[in-house]
């Protein structure tokens, strides 16, 4: 663990090598801690979801609906498919394949969406029921850490040495569920109250792993303080909510709202239009 003044962590890699600013106890017969023991099933238990939407991504064409594992979304048409960014497919192979080296189970990861979907699903089944035994190896920890929780950081060129987990969650998320909107409440005849949803309303609830960040953390992800509060007054972002700390109002934002204004801006030109917002490039 760091303190947030850690002077050689901040927050994305190290200055040099530090053994940490405050002990952990492990758990369980491991060598990690609770905290990160549960960072290690929370991507796991996610990584399904996550590999059908970027294989979805991918071939909208073979899209399915998890409510309805049969049933697929988008169009048959035999043209061309949409050009789709190298950044997307490095993540889907790397994270695949990840998940096939560790997998008890084996068979080479396939690229439908539904089939990738299966397959992530039993891959991560498999690691989730030997994870204690593979977290008490050093070297396995360190291996199934960069599969699934290091972060690498973007370059100044916009690339990433490698793609881990935590990297394609962060950017895409997993797979977003939604529900109706409540659009009123009625008097049932016990005299409770009836809930009526708007079908035709309906709101994406943001899913776990998807953390609202303020203050320092908000700060890092966007860059600095200076470049936070400058998308906030120019309503490139809105807060999610305000939270009072210590007294003081702090706006917080969510992660990936923060990472998309991030690099929608980055690919900005420096040229605003008539109200004062940037223009965004033209996508040739």
């Amino acid at each position: 663990m760091h303190f947030a003044d850690c002077m050689v962590y901040d927050g994305k890699e190290y200055a040099f090598p530090c053994d940490g600013c405050a002990a952990e106890p492990t758990v369980g017969g491991t060598l990690v801690c609770a905290r990160c023991r549960g960072r290690f099933r929370f991507a796991l238990r996610e990584v399904a979801d996550l590999v059908g939407r970027m294989r979805s991504l991918v071939d909208p064409t073979s899209a399915i609906v998890y409510g309805d594992r049969a049933r697929r979304t988008g169009s048959s048409s035999p043209g061309a498919p949409a050009p789709v960014g190298a950044d997307l497919i490095d993540a889907c192979d790397a994270v695949q394949k990840g998940l096939w080296r560790w997998s008890p189970s084996g068979g080479w990861p396939r690229s439908d969406a539904a089939e990738a979907f299966e397959d992530a699903e039993e891959a991560a089944a498999g690691i989730l029921a030997h994870l204690d035994s593979w977290l008490a190896d050093e070297d396995d920890v360190y291996s199934l850490y960069a599969l699934l929780l290091e972060r690498h950081p973007v370059d100044d060129d916009g690339v990433r040495v490698a793609w881990s987990v935590q990297d394609a969650l962060d950017k895409w998320g997993a797979e977003r569920r939604e529900q109706a909107a409540e659009g009123a409440v009625k008097v049932s005849r016990a005299l409770r109250p009836e809930r009526v949803f708007d079908e035709e309303t309906a709101r994406p609830i943001a899913e776990q792993g998807d953390p609202l960040l303020g203050g320092k953390q908000a700060a890092a992800v966007a860059g600095s303080v200076r470049t936070l509060q400058r998308w906030a007054k120019a309503s490139e972002i809105v807060a999610e909510t305000v939270a009072y700390i210590a007294g003081r109002a702090t706006p917080l934002y969510r992660r990936s709202a923060l990472v998309d204004t991030k690099e929608r801006m980055a690919a900005a030109e420096n040229v605003r239009d008539e109200s004062g917002r940037y223009a965004e490039v033209d996508a040739a």
